[in-house]
């Protein structure tokens, strides 16, 4: 029987809590966070009671879109030995703190437990040091749990046996979504797309912009929720290529002001070059909306039905993603459905996570 969880995460974003409420509800757990936040989001978080954080300064490599997060040598490792838990449930391996919590885990006989979301497209590396650290780290753990069907191949990938993985699926508030957009198309005689994320090179809007261009005769209209580096870039872009009218730039949102354009779209776009998952198509589904879903993300493999709540694009290939466009003008768009047919809660993953962790103790 577990007594004791504690898991070691870089942030406490925002669509993590309620899981870790839900976590919370079946085990003693406790989070330890390595930052309060990073530099290239602006979400609005409440602190829980059971959340401690490290004292740490983070670098942001905007070019990799990654933050590399640095604390007082051994400051976790200390901490671990105050609260000492039963297991330790680590979620990633690209933070000295995280191999720091595995020494600890080693060191006093704890049982361990890697939360993983990394694919075999976003994790490759042809470096053979890092390779063989990362195929080190993965083997130390008892269990794993795994967003997703290709976070599963991904772990299977270094020779983990089946019966030690826990495949789920990446959640938000699914019944947010649900109550708080509309059923209804917002105009019957235009077709409204949305995109809702970071204006950086990897979110593939570059090529979308161009794409939505050769269709500009027909009746549409594009929103752009989100802000980043690469922001005027793009509004240039769109300037040279598409009517003023089609489309339009309206900054970052935070949850409850996305509401009205979830409510407003008709189909969303997630045209990303590389996403370990993705969670704003999981936001758009439980709104209603058909959704165009890059194939370099994890979330469009469990959550598309090509055809039925949307299609996959590859978003390296404008005429594929004009050919997809062109596609759901004639496509039956039905909100009602689209959102009935969406059933991933926080309270089940949970489940899958606490059965995760008592799967560690039969290893």
């Amino acid at each position: 029987m577990v007594d004791r969880v504690i898991l070691i995460t870089n942030i406490p974003t925002p669509y993590r809590l309620p899981l870790w409420d839900a976590l919370k509800k079946l085990v003693d757990f406790e989070v330890v966070c390595i930052s309060h936040r990073e530099k290239n989001r602006n979400w609005k978080t409440t602190n829980r009671k059971y959340i401690n954080f490290l004292k740490s300064y983070h670098l942001f490599f905007q070019k990799k879109d990654w933050a590399l997060h640095l604390s007082l040598p051994f400051s976790l490792f200390s901490k671990l030995v105050k609260q000492n838990p039963d297991i330790i449930m680590i979620t990633g391996y690209d933070s000295p703190q995280y191999w720091e919590a595995l020494l600890y885990a080693k060191l006093f006989g704890k049982k361990k437990v890697l939360w993983n979301g990394s694919t075999l497209l976003s994790s490759r590396s042809k470096n053979k040091i890092v390779n063989a650290l990362k195929s080190y780290f993965i083997h130390s753990f008892d269990s794993y749990y795994t967003y997703g069907s290709q976070a599963t191949k991904y772990i299977e990938s270094f020779g983990i046996t089946p019966d030690k993985i826990v495949t789920g699926i990446n959640t938000v508030d699914a019944e947010f979504y649900k109550h708080n957009s509309s059923d209804e198309t917002t105009n019957p005689d235009e077709l409204s797309f949305l995109y809702v994320g970071q204006l950086i090179e990897r979110k593939g809007l570059t090529n979308t912009i161009e794409a939505f261009s050769k269709i500009s005769e027909k009746n549409w209209r594009l929103v752009i929720v989100g802000s980043g580096s690469d922001e005027n870039v793009l509004k240039e872009l769109a300037e040279k290529h598409l009517p003023g009218d089609k489309i339009e730039f309206v900054g970052f949102k935070q949850k409850d002001e996305i509401m009205d354009y979830y409510s407003a779209a008709d189909v969303f776009l997630m045209p990303s070059y590389l996403e370990v998952w993705g969670l704003v198509l999981n936001e758009a589904l439980a709104s209603g909306l058909f959704c165009l879903a890059s194939k370099y993300a994890g979330a469009t493999f469990d959550l598309i039905e090509d055809g039925i709540n949307g299609y996959v694009i590859d978003p390296k290939n404008i005429d594929d993603i004009v050919e997809k466009l062109e596609k759901t003008f004639d496509a039956t768009l039905d909100k009602k459905e689209i959102k009935d047919s969406f059933n991933v809660s926080y309270e089940e993953e949970a489940r899958k996570i606490y059965f995760a962790v008592n799967k560690a103790y039969d290893k």
